[in-house]
């Protein structure tokens, strides 16, 4: 889905998504400004999807009040704790709350947090661990390491249109993101949530802490 309040823009997504001209008011006609048909594709969202979208849509403002409501009630229950780092958040204000991430200050202390929180009933797990081939983790995606393509010609990568330098990945092409995600925690924050549960959770973390840390 996207949304704008650019015309312009909004008859090209349009264009893209319903086989690039069909929607036009005049479906035969010519192009009333250059660049607007072209060969789009066939990505129309179904009935049923979009009636489910327009339902979620009246709730979105409860459903994002309530995550950062449980989100900032748990904070502020656990901030101070010695060896947790909350994530930065850039736009606070901004942030859907669907999760809460934190930093331990070394990477061997996660897995056993994480353990003990479940232990809790806490459903929290780290974020990166080498051995699970999580493809959330960059580093894991072994056909974008390798270049596969679906073509012989290697587009992007080696194709006669590439103009740049020689494009290489490696696992560690990032190492402090690779350090940061060894260290974190990460727990979601369901909309459904009560007070009390928000409560048992920063307890649970606040005992694993005091235990472990």
């Amino acid at each position: 889905m996207c949304l704008t309040d650019n015309e312009r823009l909004y008859n090209r997504l349009m264009a893209y998504h319903d086989t690039a001209a069909c929607w036009r008011p005049d479906r035969f006609g010519m192009p009333r400004y250059e660049g607007e048909v072209f060969c789009g594709v066939n990505y129309r969202m179904g009935e049923l999807s979009g009636a489910v979208l327009l339902a979620q849509f009246g709730r979105l403002e409860g459903l994002l009040s309530g995550m950062r409501t449980h989100k900032k009630r748990i904070k502020d229950q656990i901030k101070g704790l010695k060896g947790i780092t909350f994530r930065r958040l850039n736009d606070e204000a901004g942030d859907t709350a669907i999760s809460l991430v934190f930093f331990l200050d070394g990477k061997e202390k996660v897995k056993p947090f994480v353990e003990a929180l479940n232990a809790e009933g806490i459903n929290a797990g780290g974020i990166f661990d080498n051995t699970v081939p999580d493809w959330h983790i960059y580093a894991h995606w072994k056909h974008i390491m390798d270049k596969v393509t679906p073509t012989k010609e290697g587009c992007p990568y080696t194709c006669p249109y590439h103009q740049g330098k020689p494009v290489e990945y490696s696992p560690d092409m990032c190492p402090r993101t690779l350090e940061y995600l060894s260290r974190s925690v990460h727990l979601d924050i369901p909309a459904q949530l009560t007070a009390e549960d928000c409560d048992m959770i920063a307890k649970g973390i606040r005992k694993v802490a005091e235990t472990l840390l």
